[in-house]
């Protein structure tokens, strides 16, 4: 730009001295500076560092310009301020192309000069020749400056790659170790995890433990107390026992005293019955009898009818007889009124014994029912003797009975006496056994803050470690370029906590072309975050760009250096279910026991020995009866096993985070928590 300026300057001088036309100078600036903004827009579109420093063509064709418009003899040297600029690349085949060029801008403008313009004296040859020597010159000094500078960086370049090897072995190591750190570091961290969790596990025992040990001491103080009432309760049941046994033997006897009256009862009822019988034989006697008496009344009175014939009779003979007839007449008189009396008394005793045969008939009829009464009272009484004998047994056994719930008592009141020495004793265990737990309860809460600290530490290391291996990758991995094929990633729009996951397809410098499956698909131009696992690694671009969704493949715009996010914690949960282990290179399978899951982690409680020396094994699991049926086919690589007794402890990593699960360990312990 200096160096336009200051031409541009001087042929406008020139110009103004009248030494060139004013189109020329218009033809001279436009031929000089529209090559050098051009130039300017292009190295910052396309960047400093290109190659496009090839294309001099514009400047070649204003330096032409200059040389065949002149009169200056130094105009030629306008050209070795850019060609001593283009050494730097140290492009020898470049730069004796623009020698070649050179030598014939120079040659054509003295032909066009000594032609045209009739310069072509003697002075102006030597100065042709002069010019084209200089120029010839020049630029094999140009050749040689880039071929020394090539040996000398090619020396350089040898001497680099050898230290370079000796470095690229160092850092090679470096990250081996760095890597093996991580690992060690990851296993360590998910041993703190676990043992954290094992200690709170131990320390929530422990404080409902104690809890409960401080309520069974009450529990116990208060047994106390109530076994001693219960004591004195049996007492006082005892004595009360005592009263009832005797009451018992009391109603034993009254019973028994019931008994014999109810036999007497029972004698005397067989003996109504009898007399009742004999009663009934005497009125069918009476009866029989009664009738007779009726047949005599009969015959009386028909006596009396007779009686009375006679008198008339002799009323009769006497009137016939007259006065010698009157005293027959008197005795007939005296007949007829006995026969009258006679038959007065006569239906006096039928009327009686009218009212006697009806009085005898109702008699026999009550005798009748009362006998009917009597044999069923004699039914029931024999009932209720044999039930009085039945309640005679029953009392005698009550009263054993009740002997031996005294003696039972007794031996309760015995026993209580030593529960009341037993429960002092068991009081005094349990205080020796609360003040166990309290240290145990304290012993836990130092182990837990050990933990802590140990797990803070272990973040500070890693966190170095994770800036190191930022710097130097993982396994060979640095960016975009060490991507492969297949490999797992999510996507995470910014703002958001969706999470979704897909495989790596191709890049092309910094796009990346991906398989996402979503529904509805995710649009173009959204903010998100890339997260690629490598090994145990997440690498993570942030604020990159979808560029374009057709159908599941989207286009990613990445511009920014990854960094490692692996801070992969999720809470875990306890689970039991069985499982099938499947190795991946060798296709065995085991059945297994699960112990706990998380989004990314999960262990397994294993006793077959191949598992001694499985770590770094990449495996698919198959969880039974797992409430989640879409997770319940899972892969994961073993990142550590310890030894337990013989079994085996497997702690695996998966290579992508699961939402599902996540979302189900979180819910499972909320649950637990309100429960």
């Amino acid at each position: 730009m200096i160096f336009a300026i200051l031409i541009t300057m001087n042929y406008g001088a020139d110009t103004s001295n009248g030494l060139y036309p004013t189109t020329n100078y218009i033809i001279f600036v436009a031929l000089c500076w529209i090559p050098f903004f051009a130039g300017e827009i292009i190295l910052r579109l396309k960047g400093k560092d290109s190659d496009l420093y090839r294309l001099v063509i514009g400047y070649g064709i204003f330096y032409t310009f200059v040389l065949f418009t002149t009169e200056s003899v130094i105009a030629f040297t306008y050209i070795l301020p850019v060609t001593s600029l283009l050494v730097i690349f140290k492009n020898r085949k470049f730069m004796i192309r623009c020698g070649i060029a050179n030598t014939i801008s120079i040659i054509a403008a003295a032909v066009y000069k000594a032609a045209v313009l009739g310069n072509n004296s003697a002075a102006d040859m030597k100065n042709y020749q002069l010019q084209l020597s200089c120029i010839i010159l020049c630029y094999i000094c140009y050749n040689m400056a880039i071929h020394h500078l090539n040996d000398s960086d090619g020396a350089l370049t040898d001497s680099i790659k050898s230290d370079l090897h000796r470095v690229t072995a160092t850092v090679e190591k470096v990250k081996t170790a760095s890597n093996s750190v991580m690992n060690g570091i990851t296993v360590v961290r998910e041993l703190a995890n676990e043992n954290k969790h094992g200690s709170d596990l131990v320390l929530e025992g422990m404080n409902e433990l104690t809890d409960n040990n401080r309520m069974l001491q009450d529990c116990t103080s208060s047994s106390l107390d109530m076994t001693t009432d219960i004591s004195s309760q049996v007492k006082s049941v005892a004595s009360m026992i005592n009263e009832i046994v005797t009451l018992t033997e009391e109603s034993v006897r009254h019973a028994r005293i019931s008994a014999s009256d109810l036999e007497s009862l029972v004698e005397t009822s067989h003996t109504m019955s009898q007399l009742s019988h004999e009663v009934d034989t005497v009125l069918h006697e009476f009866k029989t009898e009664f009738e007779k008496v009726k047949e005599e009344t009969s015959t009386i009175d028909n006596i009396s009818g007779q009686t009375t014939l006679l008198a008339l009779n002799a009323s009769i003979e006497a009137a016939h007889a007259g006065e010698a007839g009157k005293g027959f007449a008197v005795v007939a008189d005296q007949i007829r009124a006995l026969s009258t009396d006679t038959k007065s008394s006569s239906g006096a005793i039928q009327e009686a014994l009218s009212r006697l045969n009806i009085i005898s008939e109702k008699m026999t009829v009550s005798i009748e029912e009362t006998l009917k009464l009597i044999q069923i009272t004699l039914e029931k009484v024999s009932k209720t003797g044999d039930n009085v004998g039945k309640i005679t047994s029953d009392s005698a056994k009550i009263g054993e009975h009740i002997q031996v719930v005294e003696n039972a008592i007794k031996g309760v009141e015995n026993s209580n006496s030593h529960l009341v020495t037993n429960m002092q004793h068991v009081s005094e265990v349990v205080d020796t056994m609360t003040e166990s737990v309290d240290e145990s309860d304290e012993i836990c809460r130092k182990i837990v803050s050990k933990y802590a600290e140990s797990s803070s530490n272990i973040n500070n290391i890693e966190t170095v470690i994770q800036d190191l291996m930022c710097e130097l990758g993982i396994g060979g991995f640095m960016g975009i370029e060490d991507l492969q094929k297949g490999m797992k990633l999510s996507i995470q729009l910014n703002n958001t906590n969706d999470l979704y996951h897909g495989e790596y397809i191709s890049h092309d410098s910094n796009k990346l072309t991906i398989s996402l499956k979503t529904t509805p698909p995710l649009s173009a131009n959204q903010l998100c975050s890339i997260q690629v696992t490598v090994g145990n690694i997440i690498y993570q671009w942030d604020n990159a760009t979808i560029e374009s969704v057709i159908d599941d493949t989207y286009t990613l715009y990445a511009n920014s250096i990854p960094h490692i996010f692996n801070r992969r914690k999720y809470p875990r949960l306890d689970i039991t279910n069985s499982c099938t282990i499947k190795v991946k290179s060798t296709g065995e399978t085991f059945r297994e026991r699960m112990e706990n899951i998380s989004a990314n982690v999960f262990a397994i409680l294993c006793k077959n020995p191949f598992f001694a020396t499985s770590k770094g094994l990449d495996i698919s699991l198959t969880i039974d009866d797992f409430i989640i049926s879409d997770s319940s086919e899972i892969e994961g690589k073993i990142i550590r096993c310890s030894n337990n007794d013989n079994v085996y402890i497997i702690g695996c990593q998966m290579p992508e985070d699961n939402n599902d699960i996540m979302n189900y360990v979180e819910n499972a312990l909320k649950s637990t928590e309100n429960i």
